[in-house]
């Protein structure tokens, strides 16, 4: 094309047409193409390129005026055929399908740019129909019925009363025990902080809290208070609950002031966290704090967050506001997830590459200069708001591990591997080829990580053709130790010592390895393997040597112990039990639903990750317009609250559409109609104490900067805190599921009251602001009365009756009232934020 104004001027729109009944089926979507111009457009040498997630087009051989290529992972390109003319004014419908169902509008192409004459390039906002008629795009009636609107949040809500202020918890996650007493201990700019000589850096975090609440520095002074507005931090022996690590006990008592003794000082952390949870949360030149006995430790010792910050980044700064909200709720490790096919985020000593090509994306071919575009980033790789670009420097890394550090949370590095390495793979061939340029063979060949002569197909679940590493070279393990002794100096230089790694290590896909000629040639020297998928025990027995090398800990996810076969046929692998191996069990899903009480009652120490209930990124419901991804089902605030870490069958029972059942799935039982490899395990009792803890993950493909990030973590925060740190409710070992549903209802109102009235102010308080998620009211009309609730007690409803949207000066729902006209609703915090809005019908 010689000039590009016709391009520019194409106005391209996409539409869901519709979903299938059920999720094997195809959906219909089309791109509408648009002539908004004067010139006539052709077909020639240009083609649409667009991320979209989880999209498999289905190509018939007859479909016309055009195609739709997988060009790798999420990125796709539809290329005009010969009949493509668009003349002044016409459009052109382009309908294909695809396999499964798109559930809500974050599903939709993003990202789209045109490139013409092989390197041209114009970026293109599509047009996206919004979904509005939910009947006409979801076949299910049943789904549609779940919907969120005013009526059935309404019918949600009412098992959430408003509760009084003096009748609900008063903290997250709730102490083991807490006695209230009478009077309280004022708080002033006169009170001196007491520490012994082990807890100055806790002393000195406490100063810099009790500043946010009194706007004045407080002294600190070594020694133990008797002042009675004074607050003393000291250790001593101390055991709760029969637990001794991290446990503390909290005195506020009037005469006596405030004393935290912990029997360590990350006990004495989290006394301090517990002591500003009982602080109102205002700013004031003086403070009462009720009098209260609290003794507290935490129900697991692994207490873990995973923040993705590879396929979209997050900034420093970012990173460490999320590093406070964790130690508020009394998170203690943070897996920081650094590498991935999408992109490489940590600067390595002798690598430069890995950052150079690893950290940003763009349009390319090759990806000799940087990664391909996903997620929406788009053509150009140093655009701004590009959140496919970025990376820690080596000083910025040991900022964040200090920091953390500082408030007892422990940053477990993830570096993803043999999968998952699309980005390390195309940064280490970018060296490849610098050096063989320049004749220098043996360097070029020092850490390439793919054997050039593979010919195995296959796809990754994030559709990947090219992101596994050859386990059969040498070079792969001298890249992986040159990059773990990196990362162990980093924390050396901080002052720190790094325990564990996360060697990621799972969806190794079926194909992998089949054709490589290395790996061929390895399997005959390895006669116990017996098909390709099992190189994966391979990988982890050489990076094992690694780690035992640096004395780490490895962790990663459950496939690094087990053993998988081209049909998927999996048994738990024994053959690293003895080590110091430490697997994170994400997928409960399906028949897998006890995969990690068999990887425990095998002998392994677990982390479970149940993916239904605390992966933060899934969508929080099934309204469309709801951002989050939904392959493991919904996730709502709820959710991590409903998991019984040792009998996941009786979990309270919520369907993939966030439908409450009253079913109870009978697994473990065998019949004579069940083989025996239907069976599924419980818990054994004497396996329970293989369950070391739990880990909330937020993966990044939908977080597009740090508001969206907090709106993803809170409310669910406070339900995952709570299932983690505090005893087991009664309600968890109640085995009639209509009691234990009820119970369920009963906890989470306490927990939901506290979470309105307390915990969203307090965020907003310590933190400037917090962009939680705010749920809309529900709210039904009975006879011309409004009546309305909220699932979280201490947030305002407000409406309006003439249509227009409610806004913060709109009339103050409080109890149900006469109205005319069209309802709307909406929920909002102290500060004018709002919800969504609902018609109330």
């Amino acid at each position: 094309m010689k000039n590009t104004n016709e391009l520019e001027k194409l106005t391209i729109k996409w539409q869901l047409i519709k979903n299938p009944e059920i999720e094997s089926g195809t959906n219909k979507s089309a791109f509408t193409f648009i002539n908004s111009g004067t010139e006539t457009i052709k077909t020639g040498k240009w083609s649409l390129y667009f991320n979209q997630s989880f999209l498999k087009p289905i190509q018939p051989d007859n479909l016309t005026k055009g195609k739709i290529e997988h060009l790798n992972g999420d990125l796709y390109r539809y290329v005009p055929d010969s009949s493509f003319t668009l003349s002044q004014g016409d459009s052109l419908f382009f309908e294909y399908e695809a396999a499964g169902i798109l559930f809500n509008e974050k599903y939709a192409p993003q990202g789209a740019y045109i490139v013409y004459d092989d390197s041209k390039i114009i970026t293109k906002d599509l047009n996206i129909a919004p979904i509005t008629d939910y009947s006409n795009i979801f076949s299910d009636s049943a789904f549609v019925a779940t919907i969120p609107n005013a009526a059935n949040q309404y019918l949600i809500n009412q098992n959430i009363p408003v509760l009084p202020s003096d009748k609900i918890g008063k903290i997250i996650p709730s102490p083991y025990s807490i006695k209230s007493g009478k009077g309280g201990v004022i708080l002033d700019k006169s009170t001196t902080i007491y520490y012994s000589n082990v807890l100055k850096k806790e002393a000195e975090y406490l100063v810099s809290l009790m500043e946010k609440y009194l706007g004045t520095k407080l002294k600190i002074k070594e020694g133990n208070g008797t002042e009675a507005n004074s607050i003393t931090i000291k250790t001593a022996p101390l055991k709760v609950n029969d637990v001794s690590a991290e446990a503390y006990s909290l005195s506020v008592a009037e005469e006596k002031g405030v004393v935290i003794t912990g029997n360590d000082a990350a006990g004495v952390f989290y006394g301090i966290q517990s002591l500003s949870a009982l602080v109102p949360a205002i700013n004031s030149a003086q403070i009462k704090v009720e009098s209260v006995e609290i003794l507290d430790a935490p129900r697991f010792s692994f207490r873990s967050f995973l923040l993705d910050v590879s396929r979209n980044f997050a900034k420093k700064d970012d990173v460490l506001r999320l590093i406070d909200l964790l130690a508020m709720y009394k998170i203690n490790k943070l897996n920081l997830h650094l590498s991935e096919d999408e992109g490489w985020r940590l600067e390595i000593n002798g690598l430069p590459e890995l950052t150079q090509i690893g950290s940003k994306r763009g349009h390319t071919i090759d990806s000799k200069n940087w990664l391909t575009p996903s997620y929406g980033s788009g053509p150009y790789p140093d655009s701004e708001n590009n959140y496919g670009k970025g990376f820690y420097s080596r000083e910025e890394f040991k900022d964040i591990i200090k920091y953390a550090d500082q408030r007892h949370i422990q940053v477990i590095p993830e570096i993803s591997m043999p999968g998952h390495a699309r980005a390390a793979i195309k940064a280490m061939e970018a060296r490849y080829d610098y050096y063989m340029a320049k004749g220098e063979t043996e360097k070029a060949k020092e850490f390439r990580l793919i054997d050039p002569n593979d010919k195995s197909v296959y796809l990754s679940a994030q559709m990947y053709k090219d992101n596994i590493v050859c386990v059969a070279l040498p070079s792969v393990y001298h890249f992986y130790e040159t990059v773990v002794k990196d990362i162990v100096a980093m924390y050396q230089e901080a002052g720190l010592k790094l325990t564990t790694f996360n060697t990621g290590g799972d969806e190794v896909p079926n194909g992998a390895w089949a054709k490589s000629p290395l790996c061929i040639e390895l399997m005959k020297t390895l006669p116990e393997i017996k098909d390709a998928r099992q190189l994966q025990g391979y990988f982890l027995e050489k990076a094992l040597a690694i780690f035992e090398k640096y004395d780490l800990e490895v962790a990663g996810w459950e496939e690094i112990v087990l053993n998988k076969d081209s049909q998927n046929n999996i048994q738990v692998n024994p053959k690293f039990k003895d080590k110091k191996v430490l697997p994170l069990v994400w997928d409960n899903t399906g028949k897998n639903i006890d995969l990690g009480y068999r990887i425990a009652n095998a002998g392994y120490k677990v982390v479970l990750c149940n993916a239904t209930n605390l992966y933060f990124d899934l969508s929080y419901n099934s309204d469309p317009t709801e951002p989050g991804l939904v392959w493991a089902g919904y996730q709502d605030a709820i959710d991590p609250y409903v998991m019984t870490p040792f009998d996941v069958f009786k979990s309270i029972n919520f369907d993939k559409y966030s439908r409450l059942t009253e079913k109870e799935e009978i697994f473990g039982r065998k019949s004579q109609k069940m083989d025996a490899n239907m069976a599924r395990q419980h818990l054994k009792v004497e396996a329970q104490k293989n369950i070391v803890g739990m880990q909330a993950q937020l993966w990044s493909e939908t977080i597009k900067g740090p508001k969206m990030l907090e709106y993803y973590l809170a409310p669910k925060l406070f339900a995952f805190a709570e299932k983690s740190w505090s005893n087991a409710p009664v309600w968890e070992n109640e085995s009639n599921i209509s009691k234990r549903v009820k119970a369920i209802w009963a906890g989470w109102a306490d927990i939901s009251n506290q979470i309105g009235q307390r915990e969203f102010p307090r965020l907003d308080f310590l933190f400037g602001g917090y962009n939680y998620r705010i749920a809309p009211p529900g709210a039904v009309l009975e006879d011309g009365i409004l009546k309305a609730n909220i699932a979280f007690p201490g947030l305002t409803i407000r409406y309006t009756e003439d249509g227009s949207e409610p806004g913060i000066n709109s009339k103050e729902y409080t109890n149900p009232i006469k109205v005319n006209g069209l309802i709307k609703v909406r929920a909002f915090n102290k500060f004018g934020r709002a919800s969504k809005t609902f018609i109330v019908k």
